[in-house]
C-alpha cells in the first residue's frame, strides 16, 4: 500500500465525500467538516505505522475499526501468528467490507461459552494492549 501524505489524504477523503453528497449519500450539509474530521482520524488509525506483532501478544480493536462481530469492542484476544503472507479475503462481492481484505493475523479469544477460537483479522484493526496495564505478564 502507498504511503499518504496528510494533504493527499484529505485530498482523497474530500473527495469521496464530495462523491458521496452527489449522490444522495448520509452526510448532511451542515456536518461535512465534522464527518470529515471523524473520517480522517479513522483512516488515519488505519494506517498508521504497525508494530510487529509476536505470538502472546495481547491485542483489542482500534477504536472505531471493529469490522467483525466477535472479538467484542474491548474484548482481549491474543495473537497466535503474524502470517507473512495475507490470506486475501475470497468474497466476490466487492460492495462489502470484506472485499479483497488482507488477513494477516491469527487471534485467538473466548467465546461466550469460554472456548477458545481462533480466526485471521486485518492486522491494521489490532493494537497491542500494554499488559503492564493489565496487571499480567506475557506467556513464556
Amino acid at each position: 500500500m502507498s504511503e499518504l501524505s496528510e494533504k493527499n489524504l484529505e485530498e482523497v477523503v474530500m473527495k469521496i465525500m464530495s462523491q458521496t453528497a452527489e449522490k444522495g449519500g448520509n452526510i448532511t450539509r451542515n456536518e461535512p467538516y465534522e464527518e470529515l474530521s471523524k473520517l480522517k482520524e479513522k483512516v488515519s488509525r488505519l494506517l498508521q505505522p504497525l508494530p510487529k506483532f509476536n505470538t502472546g501478544d495481547v491485542v483489542k480493536w482500534k477504536k472505531g475499526l471493529k469490522n467483525k462481530k466477535s472479538p467484542k469492542e474491548e474484548q482481549l484476544a491474543m495473537v497466535i501468528q503474524e502470517l507473512d503472507e495475507p490470506v486475501i479475503q475470497g468474497e466476490r462481492d466487492s460492495g462489502t467490507p470484506y472485499f479483497r481484505e488482507p488477513l494477516d493475523l491469527i487471534l485467538g479469544f473466548l467465546d461466550q461459552e469460554g472456548d477458545l477460537m481462533l480466526y485471521h483479522y486485518d492486522k491494521r484493526r489490532f493494537e497491542i494492549v500494554e499488559q503492564a496495564k493489565l496487571g499480567v505478564q506475557k506467556p513464556a
